[in-house]
């Protein structure tokens, strides 16, 4: 038999589906890999193990009754440890929630237990998901299974290297500001940023409430679209969840892209990007020329949105650790958060309420250059990955990053709530994965979806594993 850590979730659905394997043997195979190589890059802060398998033997019990329903049951997921489980513990990735044990889970928990999907377990994150990088006081750093000196990215880290790595074939993550997408371009997977409010997002995350995005992390487009299948839909516990919609977005992932109008931007104007990455990407945008597309390189006429972004967040964030935690919270707080504090303390009442203005005068800019483009091309970030314990790369085409401020073209997408994805694009000559973001407009992850399986059948990654 296939390594069953090699398969897609799809190609599992089908053999559990068809009863040539177990979902329990599945989980045995996904716990036995996470024994082996797990130590290696520390994806995974918390593995579930005992209800793993008894959810997968429930699985196994729910197939012999006839009751299996679903092109991914059966087929294990990993949570981020920023997303509530019942009964399993979830930190945040910080010191003051290291016991915290969840009484419910998160929306989309149900919806994959409901779906009889087993969760494996928790995958690591920066504290409260407020770096690029994946690392925090509890359990440490994850490592890129690409190159073990360099970043993951962050902050679905965890998750990236977790899928990367074959420890599990599906993950759930969420993205504020390219928490999917940057660690996706970093591993080499697929990650997925639905529509804002496509994914109910409850228990909150008060900090992020305004830009996060729930979302998945697959090794296929396929994959990730028969995940989001499962976890799209409203729920009135989120207000901002969106009315139900009507969409497969497996099926979704049929048809092709010929005619479709396609804005290329290398740079958004307002970011220089290493060659490497740029050619790569280069690459990338002819496969679409290729496909039918109608491609020419364009940019929306936008800001760079650093200050914007960072306005909303820190002063969210502040506010939201002032009031639940503990009064002397900043001497367990990760140093590069607790810069949030005398940055909110910089901050003026205008200084809040004008970057709010410009985000919404940035929604709107959008709005006009997407009614010319079906898509936007964009390279996620500029570098391939970058060192460990960094929270992005120190220097871009030879010129230093400012500290702090965001370095990636993810983050004009949050504040506009649009789908977008990060998809293989490429290995650089020593072999790190570069990402390609396909920008989508609002509310259409269905056009994202089939240009990024056209990109896939053109130019495939899946069976490109890293040298563990």
């Amino acid at each position: 038999m296939a390594d069953l850590c090699r398969l897609s979730g799809l190609d599992l659905g089908r053999m559990i589906a068809s009863r040539k394997i177990k979902p329990s043997e599945v989980m045995q195979a996904v716990l036995n890999r996470i024994d082996r190589t797990n130590p290696q890059i520390n994806a995974y802060c918390t593995v579930d193990r005992a209800r793993a398998m008894a959810e997968a033997r429930k699985a196994d019990e729910r197939i012999v009754r006839g009751e299996a329903a679903g092109p991914l049951f059966g087929v294990p997921v990993s949570i981020k440890d920023l997303i509530a489980t019942r009964g399993l513990r979830t930190t945040f990735g910080s010191l003051h929630f290291e016991k915290n044990v969840p009484e419910a889970d998160a929306v989309l928990v149900e919806r994959l237990r409901s779906a009889g999907c087993p969760i494996i377990g928790k995958t690591n994150t920066s504290e409260f998901g407020c770096k690029f990088a994946t690392d925090n006081l509890v359990f440490g750093a994850t490592l890129n299974p690409w190159n073990l000196k360099l970043s993951p990215g962050g902050s679905s880290g965890g998750a990236t290297a977790q899928v990367a790595a074959g420890m599990g074939p599906l993950a759930v993550g969420n993205d504020g500001g390219g928490s999917i997408r940057v660690p996706a371009s970093c591993c080499g997977v697929y990650g997925l940023k639905p529509q804002f409010g496509r994914i109910p997002s409850w228990p909150r995350h008060d900090g992020w409430s305004s830009l996060i995005h729930e979302g998945p992390i697959a090794r296929t487009v396929r994959d990730a679209a028969a995940l989001l299948d499962i976890l799209a839909g409203p729920d009135g516990r989120d207000r901002t969840s969106l009315s139900l919609s009507t969409a497969n977005y497996l099926q979704a992932c049929d048809g092709d892209i010929r005619g479709l109008k396609v804005a290329w931007s290398p740079d958004m104007g307002y970011e220089k990007v290493d060659r490497r990455v740029r050619g790569i990407c280069e690459k990338a945008v002819k496969v679409f020329e290729e496909s039918g597309c109608l491609v020419e390189e364009a940019r929306p006429e936008i800001p760079c949105p650093d200050r914007i972004f960072q306005n909303i967040l820190v002063s969210r964030m502040v506010v939201w650790l002032e009031r639940e935690l503990p009064e002397n919270f900043r001497e367990k707080l990760d140093p590069m958060l607790a810069v949030f504090i005398p940055l909110m303390n910089a901050l003026s009442t205008r200084d809040i309420i004008g970057a709010i203005h410009d985000a919404e005068a940035l929604r709107d800019k959008m709005d006009v250059f997407f009614a010319t483009y079906d898509l936007l091309l964009t390279p996620v970030l500029p570098t391939p990955a970058y060192e460990l314990g960094a929270a992005g790369p120190k220097k871009v085409a030879g010129q230093r990053v400012p500290p702090l401020l965001p370095f990636c073209f993810t983050i004009p997408f949050n504040l506009t709530g649009q789908p977008a994805a990060s998809i293989p694009a490429g290995f650089t000559e020593d072999g790190l994965p570069v990402g390609l973001q396909i920008v989508g407009r609002k509310y259409d992850e269905q056009t994202v979806l089939r240009a990024s399986a056209r990109f896939e059948e053109a130019s495939p990654w899946a069976d490109r594993w890293p040298p563990l």
